[in-house]
Protein backbone atom coordinates (compact mmCIF):
# COMPACT_ATOMS: atom_id res chain seq x y z
CA UNK A 1 0.00 0.00 0.00
CA UNK A 2 1.50 3.16 -0.90
CA UNK A 3 2.12 5.88 1.85
CA UNK A 4 -0.02 8.92 1.79
CA UNK A 5 2.28 11.76 0.84
CA UNK A 6 1.98 15.11 2.07
CA UNK A 7 0.31 17.50 0.18
CA UNK A 8 0.58 21.31 0.55
CA UNK A 9 -2.31 23.31 3.00
CA UNK A 10 -4.14 25.77 0.93
CA UNK A 11 -4.47 29.64 1.97
CA UNK A 12 -7.62 28.78 3.42
CA UNK A 13 -6.73 26.20 5.30
CA UNK A 14 -3.77 28.25 6.98
CA UNK A 15 -6.41 31.11 7.66
CA UNK A 16 -8.58 28.79 9.40
CA UNK A 17 -5.90 27.24 11.49
CA UNK A 18 -4.94 30.63 13.03
CA UNK A 19 -8.13 31.86 13.50
CA UNK A 20 -8.73 28.93 15.87
CA UNK A 21 -5.71 29.41 17.46
CA UNK A 22 -6.26 33.04 17.88
CA UNK A 23 -9.40 32.06 19.59
CA UNK A 24 -8.09 29.15 22.33
CA UNK A 25 -5.47 32.07 23.27
CA UNK A 26 -8.50 34.88 24.11
CA UNK A 27 -10.89 32.22 25.88
CA UNK A 28 -10.49 33.26 29.61
CA UNK A 29 -9.39 31.28 32.07
CA UNK A 30 -10.59 30.32 35.51
CA UNK A 31 -8.20 31.20 37.85
CA UNK A 32 -8.39 28.85 41.24
CA UNK A 33 -10.33 30.23 43.90
CA UNK A 34 -8.22 30.64 47.85
CA UNK A 35 -8.54 28.13 50.22
CA UNK A 36 -10.48 30.40 52.54
CA UNK A 37 -13.33 30.97 49.74
CA UNK A 38 -14.16 27.25 49.03
CA UNK A 39 -14.10 26.85 52.32
CA UNK A 40 -16.42 29.80 53.25
CA UNK A 41 -19.33 29.38 50.28
CA UNK A 42 -19.05 25.30 51.76
CA UNK A 43 -20.51 26.26 55.58
CA UNK A 44 -22.74 28.64 53.86
CA UNK A 45 -24.36 25.42 51.66
CA UNK A 46 -24.00 23.12 54.65
CA UNK A 47 -25.92 25.80 56.82
CA UNK A 48 -28.49 26.57 53.75
CA UNK A 49 -29.17 22.67 53.81
CA UNK A 50 -29.55 22.31 57.72
CA UNK A 51 -31.52 25.16 57.83
CA UNK A 52 -34.06 23.65 55.15
CA UNK A 53 -34.24 20.37 56.94
CA UNK A 54 -35.23 22.20 60.07
CA UNK A 55 -38.51 24.38 58.54
CA UNK A 56 -39.95 20.95 56.95
CA UNK A 57 -39.44 19.14 60.09
CA UNK A 58 -41.60 21.90 62.43
CA UNK A 59 -44.24 21.72 59.44
CA UNK A 60 -44.42 18.05 59.61
CA UNK A 61 -45.15 18.30 63.71
CA UNK A 62 -47.41 21.07 63.92
CA UNK A 63 -49.86 19.15 61.33
CA UNK A 64 -49.91 16.25 63.77
CA UNK A 65 -50.61 18.72 66.25
CA UNK A 66 -53.29 20.11 64.73
CA UNK A 67 -54.38 16.62 63.42
CA UNK A 68 -54.62 15.14 67.07
CA UNK A 69 -56.39 18.22 68.63
CA UNK A 70 -53.44 19.11 71.42
CA UNK A 71 -53.97 22.83 70.08
CA UNK A 72 -57.18 22.96 71.33
CA UNK A 73 -57.83 21.28 74.49
CA UNK A 74 -61.11 19.16 74.25
CA UNK A 75 -60.98 19.40 70.90
CA UNK A 76 -61.91 15.46 69.64
CA UNK A 77 -59.91 14.26 66.15
CA UNK A 78 -61.80 15.25 63.53
CA UNK A 79 -63.99 17.95 65.30
CA UNK A 80 -64.00 21.22 63.38
CA UNK A 81 -61.62 24.00 64.66
CA UNK A 82 -63.06 26.65 66.47
CA UNK A 83 -64.47 29.82 64.65
CA UNK A 84 -61.42 32.79 65.14
CA UNK A 85 -63.59 35.46 63.47
CA UNK A 86 -67.00 36.73 62.78
CA UNK A 87 -70.09 36.87 65.27
CA UNK A 88 -70.81 33.97 66.82
CA UNK A 89 -74.58 32.92 65.67
CA UNK A 90 -77.45 33.02 67.96
CA UNK A 91 -78.74 29.77 69.42
CA UNK A 92 -81.87 28.35 67.04
CA UNK A 93 -85.06 28.09 68.92
CA UNK A 94 -87.65 25.73 67.21
CA UNK A 95 -87.79 24.06 64.13
CA UNK A 96 -86.93 25.23 60.82
CA UNK A 97 -89.84 26.79 58.86
CA UNK A 98 -91.39 23.75 56.48
CA UNK A 99 -91.30 24.11 52.66
CA UNK A 100 -94.16 25.35 51.03
CA UNK A 101 -96.27 22.25 49.59
CA UNK A 102 -97.95 21.61 46.32
CA UNK A 103 -101.51 22.39 46.50
CA UNK A 104 -102.57 20.64 43.32
CA UNK A 105 -105.00 18.38 43.00
CA UNK A 106 -107.70 16.60 40.80
CA UNK A 107 -111.29 15.63 40.71
CA UNK A 108 -112.92 12.65 38.55
CA UNK A 109 -116.84 13.49 38.42
CA UNK A 110 -118.00 10.17 37.00
CA UNK A 111 -121.68 11.58 35.82
CA UNK A 112 -120.47 14.44 34.84
CA UNK A 113 -117.62 12.91 32.53
CA UNK A 114 -115.43 15.57 33.54
CA UNK A 115 -111.52 15.38 35.20
CA UNK A 116 -110.89 18.80 36.77
CA UNK A 117 -107.50 19.99 38.01
CA UNK A 118 -107.08 22.80 40.55
CA UNK A 119 -104.18 24.67 42.07
CA UNK A 120 -105.42 25.63 45.76
CA UNK A 121 -109.02 27.26 44.90
CA UNK A 122 -108.52 28.16 41.70
CA UNK A 123 -109.69 25.59 38.64
CA UNK A 124 -107.06 25.29 36.25
CA UNK A 125 -109.05 23.22 33.44
CA UNK A 126 -111.83 21.09 33.27
CA UNK A 127 -111.28 18.50 30.50
CA UNK A 128 -114.46 16.02 28.95
CA UNK A 129 -113.62 12.35 30.17
CA UNK A 130 -115.08 8.91 29.71
CA UNK A 131 -114.85 6.21 32.31
CA UNK A 132 -115.82 2.78 33.43
CA UNK A 133 -118.97 1.69 31.62
CA UNK A 134 -121.97 0.07 34.18
CA UNK A 135 -120.40 -3.34 34.12
CA UNK A 136 -117.08 -2.17 34.49
CA UNK A 137 -117.48 0.32 37.06
CA UNK A 138 -114.22 2.97 37.68
CA UNK A 139 -113.05 2.76 41.18
CA UNK A 140 -113.92 5.62 43.37
CA UNK A 141 -112.72 7.10 46.63
CA UNK A 142 -109.41 9.86 47.32
CA UNK A 143 -106.58 8.24 45.56
CA UNK A 144 -102.69 9.65 44.67
CA UNK A 145 -101.23 9.90 41.62
CA UNK A 146 -99.20 6.44 42.12
CA UNK A 147 -97.00 6.76 38.87
CA UNK A 148 -96.76 7.82 34.98
CA UNK A 149 -95.68 6.57 32.32
CA UNK A 150 -96.09 8.86 28.80
CA UNK A 151 -96.06 5.62 26.61
CA UNK A 152 -96.69 2.41 28.06
CA UNK A 153 -96.85 -1.12 26.48
CA UNK A 154 -100.69 -3.10 28.25
CA UNK A 155 -102.64 -5.70 27.32
CA UNK A 156 -105.87 -6.42 28.78
CA UNK A 157 -104.46 -8.92 31.55
CA UNK A 158 -101.70 -6.52 32.41
CA UNK A 159 -102.69 -3.10 32.44
CA UNK A 160 -105.80 -0.57 32.59
CA UNK A 161 -108.83 -2.71 30.61
CA UNK A 162 -109.85 0.23 28.39
CA UNK A 163 -110.96 -0.26 24.75
CA UNK A 164 -113.68 -1.66 23.52
CA UNK A 165 -113.65 -5.31 22.44
CA UNK A 166 -115.37 -8.37 21.37
CA UNK A 167 -113.24 -10.33 23.99
CA UNK A 168 -109.70 -12.28 24.37
CA UNK A 169 -106.48 -10.53 24.60
CA UNK A 170 -105.89 -6.95 23.03
CA UNK A 171 -102.98 -4.13 22.44
CA UNK A 172 -104.37 -0.47 23.25
CA UNK A 173 -102.40 2.13 21.96
CA UNK A 174 -102.98 4.32 25.42
CA UNK A 175 -100.39 7.58 26.03
CA UNK A 176 -99.91 9.93 28.94
CA UNK A 177 -101.19 7.51 31.50
CA UNK A 178 -101.08 8.70 34.80
CA UNK A 179 -101.73 5.47 37.44
CA UNK A 180 -103.75 6.20 40.55
CA UNK A 181 -103.81 4.36 43.44
CA UNK A 182 -106.05 3.92 46.64
CA UNK A 183 -105.56 3.97 50.47
CA UNK A 184 -106.65 0.48 50.43
CA UNK A 185 -104.38 -0.55 47.30
CA UNK A 186 -107.25 0.00 44.41
CA UNK A 187 -105.79 1.22 41.31
CA UNK A 188 -107.24 3.10 38.05
CA UNK A 189 -105.69 5.03 35.33
CA UNK A 190 -106.37 8.02 33.31
CA UNK A 191 -105.16 7.96 29.77
CA UNK A 192 -104.51 9.29 26.27
CA UNK A 193 -107.34 7.13 24.35
CA UNK A 194 -107.41 8.90 20.85
CA UNK A 195 -110.34 6.43 19.46
CA UNK A 196 -112.48 8.05 21.83
CA UNK A 197 -114.38 10.89 19.72
CA UNK A 198 -116.26 14.09 21.26
CA UNK A 199 -119.19 12.41 20.84
CA UNK A 200 -118.04 9.80 24.26
CA UNK A 201 -115.94 12.14 25.63
CA UNK A 202 -117.89 14.16 28.40
CA UNK A 203 -120.85 12.12 27.66
CA UNK A 204 -120.61 8.40 28.02
CA UNK A 205 -118.82 6.18 30.44
CA UNK A 206 -117.70 3.47 27.68
CA UNK A 207 -114.16 2.35 29.02
CA UNK A 208 -113.20 -1.26 31.49
CA UNK A 209 -112.36 0.71 34.08
CA UNK A 210 -110.16 3.34 33.44
CA UNK A 211 -110.46 7.46 32.54
CA UNK A 212 -110.04 8.04 28.98
CA UNK A 213 -108.80 11.63 27.59
CA UNK A 214 -107.81 12.46 24.38
CA UNK A 215 -104.25 12.93 23.33
CA UNK A 216 -103.87 16.60 23.87
CA UNK A 217 -105.81 16.81 27.40
CA UNK A 218 -103.93 13.60 28.47
CA UNK A 219 -100.67 14.89 27.74
CA UNK A 220 -101.79 18.39 29.80
CA UNK A 221 -103.22 16.37 32.97
CA UNK A 222 -99.82 14.04 32.48
CA UNK A 223 -97.53 17.75 32.91
CA UNK A 224 -99.56 18.97 35.57
CA UNK A 225 -100.22 16.12 38.43
CA UNK A 226 -97.16 15.03 40.48
CA UNK A 227 -96.35 11.72 41.90
CA UNK A 228 -98.15 12.24 45.59
CA UNK A 229 -101.05 15.07 44.23
CA UNK A 230 -104.61 13.77 45.37
CA UNK A 231 -107.21 12.65 43.14
CA UNK A 232 -110.63 12.29 44.31
CA UNK A 233 -112.85 9.95 41.73
CA UNK A 234 -116.51 10.36 42.96
CA UNK A 235 -119.36 9.05 41.41
CA UNK A 236 -122.86 11.66 42.84
CA UNK A 237 -125.13 9.39 40.80
CA UNK A 238 -125.97 7.47 44.00
CA UNK A 239 -127.61 4.76 41.69
CA UNK A 240 -124.39 4.17 39.67
CA UNK A 241 -122.03 0.96 40.43
CA UNK A 242 -119.36 1.93 42.84
CA UNK A 243 -121.80 5.48 43.53
CA UNK A 244 -120.77 7.45 46.06
CA UNK A 245 -123.37 9.82 46.33
CA UNK A 246 -125.19 10.71 49.45
CA UNK A 247 -126.66 7.93 51.27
Amino acid sequence: MPELEDHPRSEHEDRISSSLRGLYREAPVALPLPYDTVRRRGMGRRRRRRAAAGAVAVAVCAVGLLSSGAVWPGRQQGAAAPATAGPTPAPSTGTSAPLPSRDVAGYVDLTEHTVRVRSGTTILRTLPATAGRPDFPTPTGTMKVADKQASPHMSSSTGPTVQPSGGGEYEPTLSWCVRLIAGDGRSTYVCGMNWYGPDILGHENRTFGAVGLNTEDARWFFDHVQVGDPVSVVNPDRSAPGGTGPG
